[in-house]
């Protein structure tokens, strides 16, 4: 015979699988009551992405010492979770950095897709951060700057486009990197 108690420990336990984005809605389709989920938010049991409601899961070492290990892999998930779609590459200095011409990081990350076009300044959100004395806020800032200063998405074709796959992503190669930048006017 089950004691009270024991209906308790049988229930399954919603999991989630370290080393990936994921949105609140994919949280609540698991199980997660909204309070459980900024709980863990706010406990940095999820680590907080650029975009509002796409969270990482860390693994517990990252979780602890408050680092992100190969962040732009977490940037390509959640992207591919905020525009939808994984129909987007990296492109201009973001692919130069990435291809190895260009040595020297510029802090900005240029996305091109066919669906917005759009300024994501992540310097502010970091220096608000900063000004809170709070532990928990200078951790979110730090977790926040592996993703660069400043995400700008292109809007252009994706189908054409001269790319090269990599484990982090889709980059430009470097002709359709001159392409976008005389398209975008980037410098």
């Amino acid at each position: 015979m089950l004691s009270p108690r024991q209906p308790m420990l049988l229930q399954k336990k919603p999991m989630l699988l370290p080393k990936q984005a994921i949105s609140f809605q994919q949280l609540q389709a698991q199980g997660f009551s909204r309070q459980k989920i900024l709980s863990m938010c706010a406990t940095l049991k999820l680590f907080p992405t650029p975009f509002k409601g796409i969270y990482y899961v860390p693994l517990e070492q990252e979780r602890k010492a408050g680092f992100i290990e190969k962040p732009f892999n977490v940037l390509t998930q959640a992207v591919s979770l905020f525009l939808g779609s994984s129909n987007f590459y990296f492109s201009c200095t973001t692919a130069q950095e990435a291809l190895g011409l260009l040595w020297q990081p510029s802090g900005s990350i240029h996305i091109v897709n066919e669906k917005l076009s759009r300024r994501i300044s992540l310097n502010a959100r970091i220096a608000r951060n900063n000004a809170k004395s709070s532990w928990r806020a200078g951790k979110i800032s730090k977790i926040l700057s592996f993703y660069g200063t400043e995400i700008i998405f292109h809007r252009g074709s994706v189908a054409r486009a001269k790319t090269k796959q990599t484990p982090y992503g889709r980059f430009a190669l470097k002709s359709q990197i001159n392409a976008d930048r005389k398209r975008f006017r980037e410098k």
